[in-house]
């Protein structure tokens, strides 16, 4: 169980929540979804524990045990082994003194000690879903005295979950599980999660993931928090069932409103003309009762005023700013726009041959660490293979997974979004603050630090520069990821009316039927095979 009173936070001095409260029971498997930048993460690390409330209280049940996935690395400088420690306690104690004893079998009597401890502990079983856990996660290859800060994103993500999973929990809390997943990774968190008896409270924006995990949606937006039940499909559709049914009330009040304002101005009206034309025989009986008409309508006036000011008045819902999106070329026909061949990568990519056409959509799948990242880097420019050949034509644009990290990380708390923006774009500073509004990004956020943008905003900020610089080709690596529903679909349909060629990385199924990818490669075992339309 986990319990939420009265909550209270705020970021930057801008308040991000007021009074909320939430209460999961027992075995309750829920999302919380939302715009960027509603709070959503704020208000996890608040219910995990990791930050506390200016205001209010959180408890869990009394024998629970909550397990909380953050988006990013907690400390790039921890080991995969500092992870497990942490998560798993004394039984990951004693593993690492058995680990030990095996170095130097000198005494035997404390070795058969800690196999005797380690086996009470439960501790061969652990071992057996540890071992599942990180193969099916893909990191069964990574030493565990690897430093957190030296695996890529989505290595360090993947060994954050599988070190949360593997803790026990009877309370889970997660921030973006399947960003950094492939297909098999999404399949076993998925199927592992459908056997978790305990509470899980999930932040997410992976369709397909929600409604196989989910059976209660939790939407938080500035006005609070809304429930609906079902998974991510049928939250959509009571959304806008409840908006339309919202939208006539909103109507027929508004109706109420303008006849109740007429019929004062009316009544104001006559006053005021009874007032004007009276003659002075009439004056002292007509004036009285012109008072009470002006009187009369000042009551309503003010009457009408309280009805606004009140709960019971029912407010427009708030919709979030409109999204813009115009993604440009001048591409046509099949013109060659890139080609690679007999391209190598040492160790990820073997004598690789690809051609893009103007209008190509091509999605690229593959498993995790098979090379896709690579091959759009290389496709980019920003890789250079050790042999073969990189003929690129147009004007290239990529979308990285990172987000805006194109800086030395010492520097990266001192550029400012807006710096950085017109630096990608060589757009004027009044353009460069028009087209950024376009995104949600206004005054409050371009002058802030990139090291401080959400990881939404970092998304929104890369798909702002690659509408400002103009490209023939499009590169996008896992561009899903960190983006609100909303803001999802503005993209999609942004992407599906792009006339250039595209290249996507990813595994969310729904995008790629979004765009109308044309052709799948799959990138696997340091080749690329065309594989058409078959989408694992």
């Amino acid at each position: 169980m986990l319990k939420g009173t009265d909550l209270t936070q705020s970021h930057d001095g801008a308040p991000l929540f007021d009074g909320l409260s939430l209460t999961l029971d027992d075995g309750a498997r829920a999302a919380l979804v939302g715009p960027n930048g509603v709070g959503k993460t704020t208000l996890l690390r608040v219910l995990a524990g990791v930050d506390r409330p200016e205001r209010g209280a959180v408890a869990l049940g009394a024998h629970d045990r909550a397990g909380y996935l953050p988006q990013d690395v907690l400390d790039p400088r921890a080991t995969i082994d500092d992870l497990l420690r942490r998560a798993l306690g004394e039984v990951w104690e004693v593993r690492l003194e058995l680990d030990a004893h095996e170095l130097d079998l000198t005494d035997l009597d404390a070795y058969g000690d800690a196999q005797e401890r380690f086996e009470a502990l439960g501790g061969w079983a652990l071992e057996a879903r540890l071992d599942e856990a990180r193969r099916r996660l893909g990191i069964e290859h990574l030493p565990r005295s690897k430093r957190l800060g030296e695996l890529s994103g989505g290595e360090a993500a993947r060994c954050l979950l599988a070190s949360v999973l593997l803790g026990d929990p009877t309370v889970l809390l997660l921030d973006e599980p399947t960003n950094h997943l492939d297909a098999d990774g999404r399949a076993w968190l998925s199927e592992w999660l459908s056997g978790f008896d305990g509470t899980l409270l999930t932040v997410s924006h992976d369709r397909d993931f929600l409604d196989a995990t989910v059976d209660r949606v939790y939407e938080l937006s500035p006005a609070g928090l809304e429930a609906y039940e079902g998974g991510y499909t049928a939250y959509r559709e009571e959304r806008e069932r409840r908006r339309e049914r919202l939208t006539l009330v909103v109507e027929a009040q508004e109706k109420k409103r303008r006849r109740l304002e007429a019929d004062i101005a009316m009544t104001a009206r006559q006053a005021q003309w009874t007032e004007r034309t009276v003659s002075r025989a009439e004056a002292p009986k007509l004036k009285r009762y012109a008072k009470k008409v002006a009187k009369k309508s000042k009551a309503r006036e003010h009457r009408l005023q309280r009805e606004m000011a009140a709960e019971t008045w029912v407010r427009a819902p708030r919709e979030p700013a409109a999204f813009k999106v115009q993604l440009e070329s001048e591409g046509s026909g099949k013109r060659l726009v890139t080609a690679l061949r007999g391209v190598t990568v040492p160790g990820v990519l073997d004598n690789v041959d690809l051609t893009l056409h103007a209008g190509d959509r091509v999605a690229l799948i593959g498993p995790n660490g098979s090379g896709k990242s690579t091959l759009l880097h290389v496709l980019s420019g920003r890789v250079t293979p050790a042999s073969g050949e990189v003929d690129v034509r147009g004007e290239t644009r990529l979308l990285p997974q990172v987000g805006v990290v194109d800086v030395p990380l010492g520097h990266a708390a001192d550029i400012g979004l807006l710096t950085w923006f017109r630096s990608q774009t060589d757009l004027p500073e009044a353009e460069a603050r028009t087209l950024l509004a376009h995104y949600r990004l206004g005054s409050e956020a371009i002058d802030r630090p990139l090291a401080r943008l959400s990881p939404g905003e970092r998304t929104r900020v890369h798909v702002a520069a690659i509408v400002g610089g103009g490209a023939e080709l499009i590169l996008l690596d896992e561009p899903t990821n960190h983006l609100d529903f909303d803001t999802l679909e503005v993209i999609e349909a942004a992407l599906g009316a792009y006339r250039g060629t595209l290249v996507v990385a990813t595994h969310d199924r729904p995008l790629i039927d979004a765009i109308g990818c044309d052709r799948v490669l799959e990138v696997h075992d340091g080749h690329v095979q065309e594989v058409g339309m078959r989408v694992r």
